[in-house]
């Protein structure tokens, strides 16, 4: 008997408990709208009025649900309950309560028809899967009358109950989606009076560093419209701002897709020039959307497929394209391998380098509705099988519009499966290793970035002080572009944006070339950039810390390398540098920027394999030209010249050793140490410009 009673009084107990959590949401109606929809068209409406929560399914067609934004955790006890009553329409059909929802096509409902039945099922991809079938209850109360339903969730034990009665229960039953709300499965109108949702709250995990007072801009009519814009991109100097814009007036612009690319430019006085629609074949009959624009503005990824002829092809993939002199090229299609996406809609962004793409897509192994997965640029430009990026990124619910800041480390994105201050936030995590597996875990940007409505889409130009949003609260459309400044702990680390422009090394002209540049201590190509074909002009921006290496490159030109040391750099920093590409011929001096000694002797470097390396490989492909080497030390100084000359000869030596071991003849190589006597720069505490190797074409 002691057993017996020990035992009710621990069932007691726990119920007790399930019944004793703090109320997290209640709504009588009585005040504002506390995020639900209002409206009212020739299908549905729904409107709060005296107390009351409105919904009807005019058509009976479809089943429609209504829904909150309020935050649920999945993994922690819960008791959603409302009082709801049918007034009109078909009796023998369902309503009642949804939870855990993701939109339309995931989640969970406990419904009744007014003739006395409950069913619970869920719904998974839009399919229907049965958890208790049509079952008579004589707790039901008739139409025109209030109902209780409840769900309480203790455990993994899900109960369900009805005027208070419970009227069965299950186990496991795993969230869909962040939402909670009413459903109505037929042509009719039920009136709700109240929706309580008990839970332990659950703390939002925010940045710090908000400022005080901090507003959200709307960058006004030159950019957002009475429609919707949509997936900003920042140019890495956040001059130039490129969007998606739709139309949904066809009848007013019947040229229009779903989505076309515009861009806008930033004026000296911060404001914007009226955005401009990007031409053909950039926009064609299909959706466009920009993905990212190369730092150097000439190479834009876009979203989707497009024929040879520039027509459209489909909305899922990536498509590449670069600028000409005669406009942007075709786009052509990015092969990433066993790429397929099981929902309806995607968002990519590549690496600032461009070797690693981040996508969020539905995969058969995805967590939730979207997963953030990586792939990795191979040799040969495809990328690899998108790998899924775990579970301190992706949640039970959608991830999505992935933004990686200019440093490669800093990624933003949103979630709906996080608590937060609507239906989806906007979150920041830093990449911990270079895997792309592991990052920290996501911080919520807070107030004002986040709201109550959809705030999704977050771009960072180079500088790292300002990020451009998409928000659909106090817009003057649909979606609206925003600007904020960012929280400092939600900054991206410091990086250095290089500018200027590839000219001919004798005459002074532009040319269009690529760029390489790579990490000096490892000799690893970092990426590749492209100047603007006409006018010669370049960006790159590399992240603080390292020691860099850059080229421009063309046919028919030997590229002079240039070294960037930002190994004690901490901070933004903008640098102009014009690159020099020597043409192939006679007599013409090519600097060797990136061949470095040890200190005091002329022992190279590791740091100068990779410069070596391509001067093999050019005289490789001209096998009639021929060299010759000229090595300088610093001038003047308590030095020895005699000395210094001899270090420079025997510099040239090491120069033309590492050619001849790596396969070029020591008849095709001459080489002369001229000291301190041809300096480039004099009276300079700092010689290093002095210190050098340079090259002559004596033959080609």
């Amino acid at each position: 008997m002691k057993t017996i009673l020990t035992l009710l009084i621990s069932a007691l107990s726990v119920f007790s408990q399930a019944q004793n959590l703090p109320v997290l949401f209640n709504d009588n109606f009585n005040s504002t709208n506390e995020g639900w929809s209002v409206y009212d068209n020739e299908n549905a409406s729904c409107k709060i009025s005296s107390g009351y929560y409105y919904l009807k399914n005019k058509t009976g067609k479809y089943i429609y649900r209504f829904y909150n934004n309020k935050y649920l955790a999945p993994d922690k006890d819960f008791e959603i309950s409302a009082k709801l009553k049918q007034i009109s329409g078909e009796e023998n059909y369902g309503y009642g309560l949804i939870w855990h929802t993701e939109s339309w096509r995931n989640g969970y409902a406990f419904v009744i028809s007014s003739t006395g039945y409950f069913r619970i099922y869920s719904y998974e991809k839009e399919v229907f899967n049965k958890i208790k079938g049509w079952t008579d209850s004589e707790y039901i109360n008739s139409k025109g009358k209030n109902n209780e339903l409840k769900v309480v969730k203790k455990g993994n034990k899900f109960t369900f109950h009805i005027n208070n009665n419970q009227v069965f229960e299950t186990y496991n039953l795993n969230a869909h989606g962040f939402s909670q709300g009413f459903i109505l499965s037929s042509k009719m109108m039920i009136v709700v009076d109240e929706i309580s949702i008990k839970q332990e709250s659950t703390s939002l995990n925010i940045v710090n560093g908000i400022k005080p007072g901090l507003k959200r801009v709307n960058l006004g009519t030159n950019i957002n419209t009475k429609y919707s814009e949509i997936a900003p991109i920042i140019s890495a100097d956040g001059k130039t701002l490129f969007f998606g814009r739709t139309y949904l007036d066809l009848a007013a612009y019947p040229d229009s897709t779903n989505y076309d690319i515009y861009y806008s430019t930033k004026l000296s006085n911060n404001k914007w020039t009226k955005a401009q629609k990007m031409p053909w074949p950039i926009n064609n009959e299909g959706d466009n959307l920009v993905i990212s624009v190369s730092p150097d503005g000439n190479t834009l990824l876009l979203e989707g497929l497009y024929t040879k002829n520039g027509r459209y092809i489909s909305d899922e993939g990536i498509s590449i394209s670069h600028k000409t002199k005669s406009g942007w090229e075709i786009p052509t299609q990015v092969i990433i391998e066993d790429y397929y996406n099981l929902d309806i809609y995607e968002t990519y962004c590549p690496s600032p380098d461009g070797n690693v793409l981040v996508m969020s897509v539905e995969r058969k192994n995805t967590k939730g509705e979207k997963d953030m997965y990586v792939s990795f640029r191979k040799a040969n430009g495809t990328y690899t099988k998108p790998k899924n990026m775990g579970d301190v990124i992706n949640t039970f619910t959608g991830e999505g519009t992935p933004f990686i800041a200019p440093d490669g480390k800093t990624m933003y994105m949103y979630s709906e499966g996080r608590p937060g201050f609507g239906s989806a936030d906007i979150y920041v995590t830093k990449r911990l290793d270079e895997t792309w597996l592991n990052w920290s875990k996501p911080k919520n940007l807070g107030e004002p970035v986040n709201s109550s409505d959809w705030d999704t889409y977050y771009t960072v130009s180079a500088k790292g002080d300002f990020a451009y949003l998409i928000s659909t609260a106090n817009s003057i459309g649909g979606g609206d572009v925003f600007s904020i400044q960012l929280a400092e702990e939600a900054k991206p680390e410091p990086v250095v944006l290089i500018s200027g422009k590839v000219l001919n090394a004798k005459t002074n002209k532009p040319i269009g070339a690529n760029i390489d540049y790579e990490d000096l201590s490892t000799g690893e190509k970092l990426g590749i950039a492209r100047s603007n074909p006409t006018t010669g002009e370049y960006t790159i921006v590399l992240p603080y810390g390292k020691n860099y290496g850059a080229r421009a490159y063309a046919a028919k030109f030997v590229s002079v390398n240039e070294n960037f040391d930002f190994s004690q750099i901490s901070e933004y920093q903008e640098i102009n540098k014009n690159l020099y590409l020597s043409p192939i011929e006679i007599g013409q001096l090519v600097k060797m920027n990136n061949v470095f000694f040890v200190q005091g002797e002329a022992v190279l470097t590791k740091a100068s394999f990779p410069e070596l390396d391509r001067l093999v490989e050019l005289m490789e492909k001209n096998p009639l030209m021929e060299i010759r080497l000229e090595g300088h030390t610093e001038s003047g100084g308590k030095r020895n010249q005699n000395l210094l000359k001899q270090l420079s000869e025997d510099r040239v030596k090491a120069v033309k050793h590492y050619l001849v071991e790596h396969s070029i003849k020591s008849d095709r190589i001459s080489g002369i140490g001229y000291g301190g006597s041809k300096p480039i720069v004099t009276g300079e505490l700092d010689q290093t410009e002095n210190r050098r190797v340079e090259f002559v074409i004596t033959k080609n």
